[in-house]
């Protein structure tokens, strides 16, 4: 994904199992995608998780330093 010049990869699902939550395979798998991504230019990551959950948003704002930057609004018709 481009995004003004910028390569930016984008994350659209992480997921790890329940019972290995804490252990630092999220860390691990996010650290390993964040050289990936280095490695081939890109200067950002954008992560697509959902906004509710009470497991993956402080997972990715206090553990991997992420910011919120927008935000997307759905609707089921």
């Amino acid at each position: 994904m481009r995004e003004v010049a910028e390569t930016v990869l984008k994350v659209d699902a992480l997921m790890v199992i329940e019972d290995e939550r804490r252990t630092g395979v999220g860390t691990a798998l996010m650290e390993a995608v964040e050289a990936w991504a280095k490695e081939r230019g890109a200067s950002q990551v954008v992560v697509i998780s959902y906004a509710h959950s009470p497991t993956s948003v402080p997972f990715y704002e206090e553990g991997m330093r992420y910011a919120r930057k927008t935000i997307g609004f759905w609707k089921q018709l």
